[in-house]
């Protein structure tokens, strides 16, 4: 019974030990369990890249036997014909040598396989090979050897040009002197088709597929829509401020940098005329075309701009999508609305003009002496000179036609004294203005030219004819005569307007004239020699106005007094008694120009809407 006692007891326990254990283990599954569901699979997880490097193995696969057998070799100074030898005969291969093919090698292999231990003597002692029928060919790498050469590959290139890729394998990989590479430029093109032309052994044809298969790739076109900036602005800056510039502009970069060539200089309106195709302009291509010492850079275009201006598109060939996304996030950052003001101007010019005129006249007649003194000057009577005696004389017109313009003769009446005095105020005042409505678009400058044209200068030349001498004149025109505006705005969103104002008023001061000399016999020809003119500018920076509010620019002012005063000698000296043998003449000129501007900023539709609050 004691046994029967222990036994059930004994089973009990194994079977706690049992349940216990198995419930422990179904918790930590079921733990686990849970924090794979709560935080996804423990199994690793492959992750994609798109800019992921890529190796492409510039060295031929040296294949002389099928044979992975390795072999251990020790060697001291030994000949490299008789190393190549042995090698040929391990792989059950005939062996030519070329002339000049000699040396020595040291080495120890230990488990090499045979086409490692043949391509490793090949390149440390400068040897090439070629297989031809079961033989193996061993000349000098770079050698002009023909052995290898007696086949034509034709490989079609379908959207680069085909000499770009034969340039790139001749300066790259043909000239590296790799062993079963040839070592010498092999790479040609057909041009009427496009097609690459290698002469050269199966390796030689496997690195241009290699190649080929790489670069040969239709190019991505990718096209923006600008709604807001003016397609060329937009290919300007793309060009300017995204685009690598450092290189010669114009004709692309060498040397270790990038360079950008431009198909037109920027003009006001942005990238300007440029190289036009289908209405197509392009504003700017870029070449990344780099040498290092040996190498060369693919000679092909890395991306180029351009755009449609009737389209509003801008238009990018070729470039990396690392490259177009940066584009694409630029057009969306900078293709935006600007602010527009209508600018109200009234351009106000204020003239004024006064003059004093006091003449003293007097006049003496007699039969002894005739004078007058008027104005202040003195001088005897033309009609009465004091020298004639007896009839009178006749005068004739200036015409020579014999017609008779008036008679001289001695005066015979009594003794005469008069004195006049004129004294006149003269007064004129003038007002121009002109009252221009623009409409003024943020960061564009603006211009108002209310100038006229005039001629500043005038050269004469006697021509000389047949019968006659002729003048021929040639006239200097300009045309900055009046009134000129330039004005940069910029609008802020809290509703003021920055500018910057440069008002240019220009008028005529002086004109001067000479004399051109004719022939004999003949007058001078007077011409105009200059034109002076007499300027009032201002170059105004970042004045601040609020929406709806008026700025007045004023005291552009010229004042001019001129005084002139004629006397008789002596007797107009005299104090007092003076004054009535003196003669003045006194002239006040004032001209002002005043400019009235004032902005109202524009709200479109969005804008207020946008600016909405809804409670």
């Amino acid at each position: 019974m004691n046994n029967g006692i222990s036994k059930r007891i004994m089973a009990g326990v194994m079977l706690s030990i049992f349940l216990s254990t198995n419930i422990v283990s179904y918790a930590f599954a079921k733990e686990d369990y849970n924090f794979i569901n709560n935080y996804g699979s423990q199994k690793p997880v492959i992750r994609g890249n798109k800019n992921k490097e890529e190796v492409l193995k510039l060295k031929a696969d040296i294949s002389i036997t099928k044979s992975r057998e390795p072999i251990s070799l020790s060697l001291r100074n030994s000949d490299v014909t008789q190393v190549l030898r042995m090698f040929a005969d391990k792989a059950g291969m005939n062996i030519i040598f070329d002339q000049g093919v000699g040396g020595n090698v040291t080495m120890d292999l230990v488990d090499v396989p045979l086409n490692s231990a043949f391509d490793l003597v090949l390149e440390v002692t400068g040897l090439n090979y070629t297989i031809d029928d079961n033989t193996l060919v061993i000349s000098k790498a770079g050698s002009a050897s023909n052995i290898g050469k007696q086949e034509m590959t034709v490989i079609p290139i379908k959207y680069v040009d085909a000499t770009a890729i034969a340039t790139f394998l001749n300066k790259n990989i043909y000239n590296m002197k790799k062993p079963g590479i040839s070592g010498v430029e092999i790479a040609v093109t057909n041009p009427s088709t496009n097609e690459l032309l290698i002469f050269g052994s199966k390796n030689d044809v496997s690195i241009a597929r290699k190649v080929v298969e790489k670069f040969d790739k239709k190019p991505q076109i990718t096209s923006f829509k600008v709604n807001h900036t003016t397609p060329s602005e937009m290919a300007s800056m793309i060009c300017d401020l995204l685009l690598p510039t450092t290189g010669a502009t114009g004709s692309g970069a060498t040397g270790g940098a990038a360079g950008i060539m431009t198909g037109a200089a920027a003009d006001s309106s942005g990238a300007g005329s440029g190289l036009t195709l289908g209405g197509a302009t392009i504003a700017c291509s870029l070449h990344n075309k780099v040498e290092a010492s040996d190498l060369s850079s693919l000679p092909i275009q890395a991306l180029a701009v351009s755009y449609y201006t009737e389209l509003g598109e801008i238009s990018i060939l070729g470039g990396s999508q690392t490259q177009l996304d940066m584009i694409k996030e630029f057009v969306e950052l900078n293709d935006k609305k600007q602010p527009q003001a209508y600018l109200e101007l009234s351009i106000i010019e204020l003239s004024e003009t006064g003059s004093k005129t006091l003449d003293n006249a007097w006049q003496i007649w007699s039969k002894f002496f005739s004078a007058n003194f008027a104005n202040g000057t003195t001088s005897t009577n033309g009609n009465h000179p004091t020298f004639l005696s007896g009839s009178r004389y006749p005068v004739y017109s200036e015409d020579n036609d014999g017609t008779i313009d008036h008679y001289v003769n001695k005066y015979k009446g009594p003794f005469v004294l008069t004195y006049t005095i004129r004294y006149i105020l003269e007064n004129r005042k003038g007002r121009t203005v002109a009252n221009p409505r623009i409409l003024i678009t943020n960061g564009k400058t603006s211009t108002i030219d209310l100038t006229s044209d005039y001629v500043k200068s005038v050269t004469s030349q006697v021509v000389q004819g047949s019968l006659n001498s002729t003048v021929a004149r040639e006239y200097e025109v300009a045309d900055d005569n009046g009134i000129k505006i330039e004005i940069t705005p910029f609008i802020s969103p809290d509703g003021y307007v920055t500018m910057d104002i440069k008002p240019e008023y220009s008028t005529i001061k002086e004109q001067i004239y000479t004399y051109v000399e004719t022939e004999e016999g003949q007058e001078p020809v007077q011409d105009l020699a200059a034109t002076l003119l007499q300027r009032r500018n201002l170059d105004l920076k970042s004045v601040r106005i609020k929406d709806g509010e008026t700025l007045v620019i004023g005291g552009m002012i010229r004042e001019e007094d001129t005084k002139q005063v004629n006397k008789v000698p002596v007797l107009g000296d005299i104090p007092y008694l003076g004054s009535l043998f003196r003669s003045s003449n006194t002239t006040k000129t004032k001209e002002e120009m005043i400019i009235m501007i004032t902005p109202r900023i524009i709200v479109d539709n969005d804008e207020v809407k946008n600016n909405e609050t809804t409670l």
